[in-house]
């Protein structure tokens, strides 16, 4: 005998899963609160010291129906910042957007500013 899970179950289990997938957004520390986000067309960095490129993505094919297009964009700038401050920069000097359908991608390079 075969043993077929009830609706209550599935919903339920279904719930959890979404549940679970909305923890996947990366959240900032308090630390990158100070660090500025530039876009392409913004400021000179000719007076700053860069310090690396990074990549800040969030989303998968698994997730994006479950999380924002805004969530999904914040936790991309999110994970930017919290990299940045890990190699020493306070600025984030981004670059257009990667369009993809179920991420959000931002390459940007990170550079120490004088305040």
């Amino acid at each position: 005998m075969k043993y077929i899970p009830s609706f209550s179950y599935t919903k339920s289990l279904l719930l959890v899963m979404i549940i679970g997938l909305t923890g996947c957004i990366t959240t900032p520390t308090p630390q990158t609160e100070a660090i500025a986000i530039l876009w392409s067309e913004q400021g000179d960095m000719d007076v700053c010291e860069l310090k690396g490129t990074l990549v800040g993505s969030q989303g998968h094919w698994y997730d994006y129906l479950f999380i924002s297009n805004k969530d999904l964009t914040q936790g991309a700038l999110n994970q930017l910042r919290n990299e940045a401050i890990t190699i020493g920069a306070n600025t984030v000097y981004l670059y257009k957007p990667k369009a993809f359908a179920t991420s959000v991608t931002f390459v940007a390079n990170a550079y120490d500013c004088p305040n």
